[in-house]
């Protein structure tokens, strides 16, 4: 009975961590995928944005996702490879447990053999149950000897089924062991191309050094423009609210359904799209000092992801197109409506859409502009909410997927 116990132990156990195990790996994979894409698109965007002595910032801005994209791949290669090196050591654990498992079935089925071979006369079991001193234990013996032939019949079973068991996980240790060697072979690679993306940015920051007027002069330009696509967005913004109040005498109101779309929007927060296929965030939100530029003060209502050139631009969420502005010298701007809230796409060089149209989530809304080098291009996403008694910018970074 002990050794049966045993033995179901060991099967469960190598079940339940081979499934634990698959799932867990199966999420790194997908991770590992994940920041392999992210890699690629950022590799392509610097090879356009290096075409290009005005991109350099944005160039910097790209090399600095890739460096933490690929820190995040090195670290995720390094658990895939401590994981694999726990599964070998658990697989090979499991095989010397059932070897010695099979070796105690074996020895016991052996001794039973022995035992029979020499009680194999039938006279012998005739006289052993009928030297019984009574009905009852003369039951008892016979039942004793049909249970011991039944136990030798799973002995047999059970040897062939840990034999079984004992070659899967041959096969599971040999199949880690190759998977290992996989993985090795991609660590290495990661680490040469992380070292190589770190003296990428060091020759990017050398040369935004020995050209700081020239970017400075250039960063404090593509501010004033911003602000000027600001203070449009901004009466634009004032425009509505004013328009909302003239409806609603009570001041400014949610209808039910504008009301339920709001909530819907709030609940999706940190898991809304991009408002483009691919990209790379080159402008973070709010007012806060240059990395590189001592005194150059950057402030933005929203971010910029810089994308290939002539993207297209799609809702984030669905809503309904409230306000289209041209904005000349600086493209047209197009303002959607999530009940209390508003999205707001710049840069876009052609609109798709007008003002009421019905949007849903990833809906395209316009094409866009190209950069200064024409060798990318630029999207701006804002991300408003709107009260009665408060109007304010949110960080777009916090509702869109990480």
């Amino acid at each position: 009975m002990r050794n049966s116990v045993f033995y179901i132990l060991i099967f469960a156990v190598s079940i339940g961590f081979g499934s634990v195990y698959g799932q867990s790996s199966s999420k790194l994979k997908e991770k590992e995928k994940e920041l392999q894409k992210k890699i690629e698109d950022t590799k392509n965007l610097i090879k356009l944005t290096k075409n290009s002595e005005q991109l350099t910032i944005a160039e910097l801005a790209i090399l600095n996702h890739q460096i933490a994209y690929r820190e995040e791949l090195v670290l995720n290669i390094n658990y895939q490879m401590r994981k694999i090196d726990d599964e070998i050591e658990s697989i090979e654990m499991q095989i010397v447990q059932l070897e010695n498992n099979i070796n105690i079935l074996k020895d016991e089925y052996a001794k039973m053999l022995q035992y029979a071979y020499k009680n194999r006369n039938d006279e012998f079991n005739l006289f052993y149950v009928f030297s019984a001193e009574s009905y009852s234990e003369a039951y008892k013996r016979m039942q004793y000897i049909e249970q011991y032939a039944d136990y030798r019949t799973n002995q047999i079973k059970k040897i062939k089924e840990t034999k079984s068991l004992l070659d899967s996980n041959l096969v599971q240790l040999q199949s880690a062991k190759t998977q290992k060697v996989e993985i090795a072979s991609l660590q290495e690679l990661e680490k040469a191309n992380f070292l190589k993306d770190k003296q990428e940015q060091q020759d990017a920051l050398l040369k935004l050094k020995l050209n700081e007027q020239k970017y400075v002069s250039q960063l404090n330009s593509q501010q004033a423009e911003k602000k000027k696509i600001q203070d449009e967005i901004t009466k634009a913004i004032k425009k509505e609210l004013e328009a909302a109040e003239k409806e609603n005498k009570t001041g400014f109101a949610l209808t039910p359904e504008a009301a339920s779309l709001a909530k819907s929007f709030t609940s999706n927060k940190g898991k809304l799209p991009w408002p483009v296929e691919k990209g790379a965030i080159t402008t973070r939100y709010g007012t806060h000092q240059h990395e590189q530029y001592v005194g150059v003060q950057i402030e933005s209502k929203g971010i910029d992801i810089t994308t290939e050139l002539g993207a297209d631009v799609r809702a984030i969420f669905e809503g309904t197109v409230s306000s289209v502005i041209v904005i000349p010298g600086a493209g047209k701007v197009v303002m959607v409506s999530h009940g209390n809230y508003r999205t707001v796409y710049a840069n876009l060089k052609e609109v798709y859409v007008k003002k009421g149209d019905k949007l849903q989530t990833k809906d395209k809304i316009g094409k866009l502009l190209p950069s200064t080098s024409g060798n990318v291009s630029e999207a701006h996403l804002e991300i408003w909410k709107i009260s009665s008694s408060l109007t304010d910018t949110e960080n777009p970074e916090l509702w869109i997927k990480k």
